[in-house]
C-alpha cells in the first residue's frame, strides 16, 4: 500500500472498518448467521495511480521534476547542466535555459519561491551555470502556468529547492580535476594580472587608479584638466601586467568543495544545519573563425583566439528548527565568479586602413560577477490552515575593470604597427542589481464526500528590483607620426609614461548621454485558486492572479546630463489559469490547461546605453520603445505510468504570443553592427512533448547484469513557430525611433527567434550497490540566434545558432582504500567533439559563411570524494 495516495488508503481503510461492523454486532449478538448475505460481504474500493509518483500526483499542471537521485545519477556539475536533461529544456551558452524552445525571457527562475537578480547585464534571469548541483536538493520545472507563480511565464518556470535537514549527520570532502582536449597542454593566451588572480579575486591590481579616481569623485571632465593633470592621469593606469599578452602552456583545472551537515535533536525541537563550500576554476582556448557579411559581400573574415580562465567559488548554510506542525528555514547563498580573457584577433576588417585591410587586435577584460542571496521562509499549519511564507534579500554585481582594446596593423613581414592614431582604448563599467521580495500563501483542505477534497489557495507576492550600470570610457588619442620604433613596440613599451603626453598620447574621455543607467521594476500580486476533485478521479484547478507592475529606465552621463528614450512603463493585468486532471484508467490520467501571462522586456532591452558582451564581441543597445510581451497558453498532456519509475506521456502546446520580443542586428555603417530588441506584432508556436522511462532486465541473464538496474529514457519535443506580421502592423524601428509598417522588416512567416524545431534527449544506464553509469545524449536543432534586420544592400541574414549533438558519460563507483569507502567519479564531456558554430547563409556565391565557429573539444573529469 505504499504507493497508494494517503486519502484513498483512508477510504479503503474506513470501507474494511464499516464491512465489518455488522460481522462485529452479529457475533457479539450471536446472530451473525442471520445477518443478510449483503451485509457480511467485503465492499470493493477501485484505487487507481499507485505507479503514479508523488510529484505528479499531487500536481494538475503539466511539469518535469528533477530528484536528488536523478543529480546523483547525471553527474551534473551545476543546475544548468543538470536540467538539459529534462523534457523540452536546452540551454544556451551552457547558462541559460530555454523551455520548449522559447527564450529565457519566457523562462523564470526561483530559488525556493524567491526571486533571483541576475549578475549578466544581458539577462534579467539569473545564469543557472551559478548553482552547483551539490547545494541543490532538486528541481521543478513547471510548464503549464498556475496563479501561484509569477506572471512573467511563457515556456515555463524553473523551482530550484536548496538542501534543508539533512538526513544524517555527515561530512564530504571532494578533490577533483579536469582537462579538454583543445585546451589543456595546448598553448593559450593571457596576461599576467595580480597575485590572486587563479582565485578569482582582485588583489587591488585593477582599483581605479588614485588621479582618476579623484577626477571621477570631483564630477569634473577629464577634458577640462591641465595637460600636467591629464598626463598624471594616463600614467597611473596600470599597463604592464594588464596590456601584455603573453603565451603559454594550459594546466589541467583543479576543483573541491566540502559538505557538512548537522542534526541536533533538542526535545520538541528538531534542528538541521547544512553547510556547502566549493571551488572550481576552467580555462578555455577557442579558436573562432569570424566573418562578416552586408548586402551578400563578404567583408571581414578574421581568426579570433580567445582564452579564458574561469573561478568560481560558492557557499550555501542553511539552517531549520521546526517542531509540531511548524518549521522555518534560513539560508543564505553566495557565489563569486570570475572570468579573466585574453584575445588576439586577425585576418581582414572592411573598415581596416590600407588595401589588404589587415589587422592585428589585441584585448583583454577581467569580469568578476558576484551574487549574495539570503532568505527566511516558514512553514505553518494553524486550525487546519497550511500557511507558508518567504522574504528574502539579494544583491548581484558584475565588475568589469579594465577592458582594454588595442588594433594594430601588420606590416609586410607581419610585424603589427601602431601606424594609425586613436587605437587604444579602456572601458570601466559596474553593475548591482538589488532585489528584495517578501510573499505568503495560505490554503484550507475541505473534505468533500469521502474520497474528494476541495484545497482553497491564496496568497501575495511583492517585489523591488533596482540596477544601477556605470560606464566609463577612455581612450589615447594621437600617434599619427611616432617613429618606426615606437611604432613596433609591444603595447606597454608603447603606452609607457614616456610616451604618455601631450607631443604623443593623450588621455581622452568620450561620453555620451546615454553612458549609464539606472531601472527598476516594482510589482506587487494577490492570486486566489482553487483545486477541487470534481468527480473521484478528475481533480480541477482554477485561479487568478493580479499584478501591478511599474519598469523604469533612465540613461545619463557621469555629469548628470540626462539621456533620451527614458522609460516609464506601469501595466496591471488579471491572468487566469485553468487546469484539469482526469485519471480516466489504471495509472492512465490527462492533463489539460489553459492561461494567459506576459513577459516583460528586460532593463538592458530598454535602456539605449551601449554595451559589448565580452563573449562574443557583439556590441548591444536597447530599444526604449519595446513594451510587454502577452501570451496565451494551450496545454494537454497523457500519461502512463508503468510501474515505479516508468511512464510514457505525450503532450502537445498552442502558444499565441502578442508583441514578442526579439534580438535582431543591424549595421549602422558598412560592416558596422549594433545588437538590438524590437517588438514583433505577432507570433503562434505549437508544438508536441514525448517522453518515456523504463527500468529493465538485460535479456541476457548473468551474475554481472543481474546485479544491476538498467534504466533507458528518452524525452522529444517538437515545435513551429510562425512570426506574424499583417498588413497594416506596425513595428516600433529602434533606429528611426518611430513606428513604421513591419512589411519593412520582412517578418511575416519567419520563425520566432531562438526557437528550433527538434530537441531530444536520451539516457542510458545502470545502477548497483557499488558502481552507476549513465550515457546521456541531447541534440537540439538550429534555431535563429539573431535575427538580421535590414534590407537592400544593407540586409543581413539571419545569425543561426547550430547547438548539436552532446554525448556525455558519468561514471560513479565506491572503492574501498584504507578501509574507508571512497566514491570515484569519472566524467566524459561532448564525446563526438561538436564545435560551437553560428552561421550565416547568404544567396550567391557568398554561401554559407562562420559568424562565430569553433572546435569546443571534449573534458574528461575525474575526482575522489569520501564521507565521514
Amino acid at each position: 500500500m505504499s504507493n497508494i495516495p494517503v486519502r484513498y488508503k483512508w477510504l479503503l481503510s474506513t470501507a474494511i472498518a464499516l464491512a465489518l461492523v455488522p460481522l462485529a454486532v452479529a457475533q457479539e449478538t450471536g446472530s451473525a448467521n442471520d445477518a443478510p448475505e449483503d451485509s457480511r460481504t467485503l465492499q470493493t474500493v477501485v484505487v487507481r495511480g499507485q505507479f503514479i509518483p508523488e510529484p505528479q500526483r499531487e500536481t494538475s499542471q503539466v511539469a518535469t521534476f528533477l530528484s536528488t537521485e536523478d543529480l546523483t545519477r547525471q553527474g551534473d556539475s551545476n543546475a544548468a547542466l543538470a536540467l538539459t536533461r529534462l523534457s523540452g529544456l536546452s540551454i544556451v551558452s551552457g547558462k541559460f535555459a530555454y523551455v520548449r524552445g522559447l527564450g529565457d525571457r519566457y523562462s523564470s527562475a526561483l530559488l525556493n519561491g524567491s526571486p533571483l537578480p541576475s549578475p549578466e547585464p544581458l539577462r534579467r534571469t539569473v545564469p543557472l551555470d551559478l548553482f552547483p548541483a551539490s547545494v541543490l536538493s532538486g528541481a521543478a520545472v513547471q510548464k503549464t502556468y498556475s496563479a501561484n507563480y509569477p506572471g512573467e511565464f511563457g515556456g515555463g518556470v524553473i523551482d530550484l529547492q536548496t538542501l534543508r535537514q539533512p538526513a544524517e549527520n555527515f561530512l564530504t570532502i571532494k578533490a577533483g580535476v579536469s582537462a579538454n582536449t583543445e585546451t589543456t597542454g595546448s598553448d593559450g593566451l593571457y596576461v599576467r594580472g595580480g597575485d590572486l588572480d587563479w582565485s578569482g579575486y582582485d588583489d587591488g591590481l585593477r582599483d581605479i587608479p588614485g588621479p582618476l579616481g579623484a577626477l571621477l569623485a570631483s564630477g569634473e571632465r577629464l577634458n577640462d584638466q591641465t595637460p600636467a593633470q591629464i598626463e598624471l592621469i594616463g600614467e597611473s593606469l596600470v599597463n604592464s601586467p594588464l596590456s601584455v599578452i603573453q603565451q603559454g602552456k594550459m594546466n589541467p583545472n583543479p576543483s573541491g568543495s566540502v559538505e557538512g551537515g548537522l542534526i541536533l535533536d533538542k526535545g520538541q525541537y528538531d534542528i538541521g544545519l547544512i553547510g556547502v563550500v566549493g571551488f572550481d576554476s576552467e580555462w578555455k582556448v577557442k579558436d573562432a573563425t569570424r566573418q562578416f557579411v552586408e548586402g551578400g559581400v563578404l567583408g571581414s573574415d578574421q581568426r579570433q583566439q580567445t582564452t579564458t580562465y574561469d573561478a568560481t567559488l560558492n557557499a550555501l548554510g542553511s539552517g531549520s528548527i521546526g517542531w509540531g506542525d511548524n518549521e522555518i528555514q534560513a539560508t543564505l547563498f553566495y557565489v563569486h565568479t570570475t572570468t579573466k580573457q585574453a584575445e588576439i584577433t586577425t585576418g581582414t576588417d572592411f573598415n581596416a586602413p590600407g588595401s589588404s585591410g589587415q589587422i592585428y587586435d589585441e584585448s583583454s577584460g577581467w569580469f568578476e560577477r558576484e551574487l549574495s542571496f539570503f532568505q527566511l521562509r516558514g512553514d505553518h499549519k494553524v486550525n487546519g490552515i497550511d500557511l507558508s511564507w518567504r522574504g528574502a534579500y539579494a544583491i548581484s554585481t558584475r565588475d568589469a575593470p579594465y577592458d582594454r582594446s588595442l588594433r594594430r596593423t601588420p606590416d609586410a613581414d607581419g610585424v603589427p604597427l601602431y601606424s594609425t592614431a586613436n587605437n587604444y582604448g579602456i572601458l570601466f563599467s559596474n553593475l548591482e542589481d538589488k532585489i528584495g521580495s517578501f510573499g505568503a500563501d495560505a490554503s484550507y483542505t475541505v473534505d468533500i464526500g469521502d474520497a474528494r477534497e476541495l484545497v482553497m489557495s491564496g496568497g501575495f507576492d511583492v517585489a523591488s528590483t533596482d540596477r544601477s550600470y556605470d560606464f566609463l570610457s577612455l581612450r589615447f588619442v594621437g600617434g599619427n607620426a611616432i617613429p618606426l620604433d615606437v611604432q613596433q613596440a609591444r603595447p606597454d613599451y608603447l603606452f609607457s609614461p614616456d610616451n604618455i603626453g601631450p607631443g604623443r598620447f593623450v588621455l581622452q574621455e568620450i561620453t555620451t548621454p546615454n553612458d549609464s543607467y539606472s531601472a527598476g521594476l516594482d510589482v506587487n500580486a494577490l492570486y486566489v485558486q482553487t483545486d477541487l476533485d470534481i468527480l473521484d478521479f478528475v481533480r480541477g484547478t482554477v485561479g487568478f492572479r493580479y499584478e501591478d507592475a511599474k519598469e523604469t529606465v533612465e540613461t545619463f552621463d557621469r555629469f548628470g546630463n540626462q539621456g533620451a528614450g527614458d522609460v516609464n512603463l506601469s501595466n496591471d493585468y488579471v491572468l487566469p489559469t485553468f487546469t484539469l486532471t482526469w485519471n480516466f484508467a489504471d495509472d492512465l490520467q490527462l492533463r489539460a490547461g489553459y492561461s494567459q501571462t506576459i513577459a516583460r522586456p528586460q532593463f538592458r532591452e530598454l535602456a539605449l546605453s551601449s554595451f559589448i558582451d565580452p563573449e562574443t564581441d557583439r556590441v548591444y543597445r536597447g530599444n526604449s520603445g519595446l513594451v510587454d510581451s502577452e501570451l496565451k497558453n494551450y496545454d494537454a498532456r497523457i500519461e502512463y505510468y508503468l510501474g515505479r519509475n516508468q511512464f510514457i506521456t505525450a503532450g502537445a502546446f498552442y502558444k499565441d504570443i502578442k508583441n514578442p520580443i526579439e534580438e535582431v542586428q543591424y549595421s549602422t555603417a558598412s560592416f558596422v553592427f549594433e545588437t538590438t530588441f524590437i517588438n514583433s506584432p505577432k507570433a503562434e508556436l505549437y508544438g508536441a512533448e514525448l517522453e518515456y522511462r523504463t527500468n529493465f532486465s538485460m535479456p541476457i541473464s548473468n551474475p554481472w547484469f543481474d546485479a544491476r538496474e538498467w534504466l533507458f529514457s528518452a524525452n522529444y519535443t517538437y515545435t513551429s513557430s510562425e512570426v506574424q506580421a499583417q498588413d497594416g502592423d506596425q513595428v516600433f524601428d529602434p533606429i528611426s525611433r518611430s513606428l513604421r509598417d513591419a512589411a519593412l522588416f520582412g517578418l511575416d512567416g519567419s520563425d520566432l527567434q531562438g526557437t528550433p524545431q527538434n530537441i531530444l534527449n536520451m539516457q542510458f544506464g545502470w545502477e548497483s550497490d557499488v558502481d552507476q553509469l549513465t550515457l546521456l545524449l541531447g541534440w537540439v536543432d538550429d534555431r535563429i540566434l539573431q535575427r538580421g534586420f535590414g534590407i537592400g544592400s544593407a540586409a543581413l541574414p539571419d545569425v543561426i545558432e547550430e547547438p548539436g549533438v552532446q554525448l556525455d558519460l558519468v561514471f560513479n563507483r565506491t572503492l574501498t582504500l584504507g578501509g574507508r569507502d571512497v566514491e570515484l567519479g569519472l566524467k566524459g564531456r561532448n564525446l563526438l567533439g561538436e564545435k560551437h558554430s553560428e552561421y550565416q547563409m547568404t544567396q550567391g556565391d557568398v554561401g554559407r559563411t562562420e559568424f562565430n565557429t569553433y572546435e569546443r573539444g571534449t573534458t574528461f573529469s575525474a575526482s575522489l570524494s569520501t564521507t565521514f
